[in-house]
Order: C-alpha cells, then sequence, then structure tokens
C-alpha cells in the first residue's frame, strides 16, 4: 500500500493553517505544565537538514517559527499560519482551514488543505477529518482528495498506552486496491517530550500524517520520547538514542535506520535548545 507523498509536502511543513470560523464542541486536553519549550531545532538528515527556530508570546502560545535558507519564515497568528515557498522564484505554498482554533487549543473535526503552484490554488486539495477519545486524544485521521478520482485515500488509526504514548500507527486504504500497514513503537523513555509545551503540536508539525516517515507523528502525539518504530514503507527499523538537558529533555536524538532485508545503516542527528523555567 502507498501513502501519497507530494514534492511540495515533503519540501515544506505540512501546510497548516487555521482560522476560528467553525468552533467545534471539542475542548483540548488537559494543558501541559511545561518546564521547558523547544527554542532551536536542528537535523542533519540528508537532504532533509534545516534549523528551525521557534519563539513564543507573552502568553506562552507559538508565535513563530522559522528555518532558513528558506525565503520566508512561517508565521503565526490569532487567526492565521501561513507556509513559505519552498523557492525564491515560485509561489508554492500550502495552507489548511480548520474548523477550529488549534492556536488556544481547541481540537478540531476537520482540516481543508489546498496547495498554491506557481501562483495557481487548488482548494481542497486533501481534506482530513479528526476523530478523538474520551482523554482527547487524536485517534483517527481519515484523508480524503475530492478533485482527484485516481488517487488512492486512507485512514489512520492510532492507539496509544495508558501512559499516553502512541503504540501503534495502522493505515488502511479507503480508495483504490485494498491494503493494511501498521508501525509499532518499540518504547519510550519516562522523559519529556520538546514539545509538551506547545498546544496542539500536531497540528503545527514539520511532517504530514503519511507513512513516509512516521517518527513525526509518534513524537509530536506522546508525551515521552519514542526509542524507535517498525514496520512501514521501506521495510526499516529505526532506533533512537537520547542525551539530556538538566530539566530532562532531550538535547539530542541519535537516529538508526537499519534496513530489515540487508542490515544496512544509516545514522543521523538532531539537536534541540530550550527556554526554561
Amino acid at each position: 500500500m502507498k501513502m501519497k507523498i507530494t514534492p511540495l509536502s515533503v519540501l515544506v511543513f505540512a501546510g497548516l493553517l487555521f482560522c476560528a470560523c467553525k468552533k467545534n464542541s471539542s475542548s483540548s486536553p488537559t494543558p501541559v505544565t511545561a518546564k521547558c519549550k523547544p527554542l532551536t531545532e536542528s537535523s542533519n538528515l540528508a537532504g532533509n537538514n534545516a534549523t528551525y527556530t521557534y519563539s513564543y508570546n507573552t502568553d506562552g502560545t507559538l508565535a513563530n517559527i522559522s528555518y532558513p535558507p528558506y525565503a520566508l519564515a512561517v508565521v503565526y497568528n490569532a487567526t492565521s499560519l501561513t507556509y513559505p515557498a519552498t523557492n525564491v522564484n515560485q509561489t508554492n505554498s500550502e495552507a489548511t482551514a480548520y474548523n477550529a482554533n488549534i492556536y488556544t487549543g481547541l481540537l478540531p473535526t476537520e482540516g481543508r488543505l489546498s496547495i498554491t503552484l506557481d501562483g495557481i490554488t487548488q482548494v481542497d486539495y486533501m481534506v482530513y477529518n479528526f476523530s478523538y477519545d474520551a482523554k482527547s486524544r487524536l485517534i483517527e485521521v481519515i484523508e480524503t482528495t475530492p478533485h482527484n478520482a485516481n488517487d488512492y485515500e486512507y485512514k489512520l488509526i492510532i492507539s496509544y498506552t495508558d501512559n499516553d504514548n502512541v503504540s501503534q500507527l495502522k493505515y488502511e486504504t479507503t480508495t483504490g486496491p485494498a491494503g493494511v500497514q501498521t508501525i509499532i513503537a518499540t518504547g519510550y523513555d519516562d522523559k519529556p517530550s520538546p514539545y509538551t509545551g506547545i498546544k496542539n503540536w500536531h497540528l503545527f508539525m514539520h511532517g504530514g500524517w503519511s507513512n513516509y516517515d512516521p517518527a513525526q507523528i509518534f513524537a509530536a502525539l506522546s508525551k515521552n520520547n519514542p526509542l524507535g518504530n517498525d514496520g512501514g514503507l521501506d521495510s526499516r527499523k529505526r532506533s533512537c538514542v537520547y542525551t539530556y538537558n538538566e530539566n530532562g529533555y532531550p538535547i539530542t536524538r541519535v537516529n538508526t535506520n537499519t534496513s530489515k532485508i540487508n542490515g544496512s545503516t544509516y545514522t543521523f542527528e538532531e539537536n534541540y535548545t530550550y527556554q526554561c523555567n
């Protein structure tokens, strides 16, 4: 089973633009009192090396993310969030309108993604529907592509441990050839995630809902830090090793991908700095 990975979504954040145009009745999970919030995040992953810089409003909500060498910063405010062009000579961007104000921590049930390529905008390029459990944890993402009849659509089912960490991602095709792919977490540490202080981080994260790299989803939806995952598109297994600051937050994550076909490995590193109370 193959999930869509658009060139645009690989190059930029999985475009997420919210608006408070139609709030639903879902409330946000109980806010986490975080000792630290990320200031920078960098990766030396080949072909995707970047440094993200975070800033915050006086009330502690996320205000801005910037990431050179792209031409524009990602800027957040109370009613909008925009993603930059991927090339200074183009006008490519993504945006998703939600039916709840994710900036303040409300939980949307719908997100409508539009893309702009060379100045031409296609609305509802992808539509996402979200479902939650009694603890307000995201448990299902249904992706549809209303204007692409030949596209394979899918449903993502998310399972959790009793400690509020994602235990499994299960992808099921809903159109096209039937197929199921399951990716499991191989463990977690007992330390706080870098993103525990950002409301609805999974709706801001620089990664999409497809299984191209499920590590971003495990990290975004879990309370603690994943020690790895097994399964996915390319028959690889990932393991993660951390070092931490004095408050227990990871400052380095060393990721090792191991092919289950020939045993070859590839290692890359992610580094974090924080603003701590």
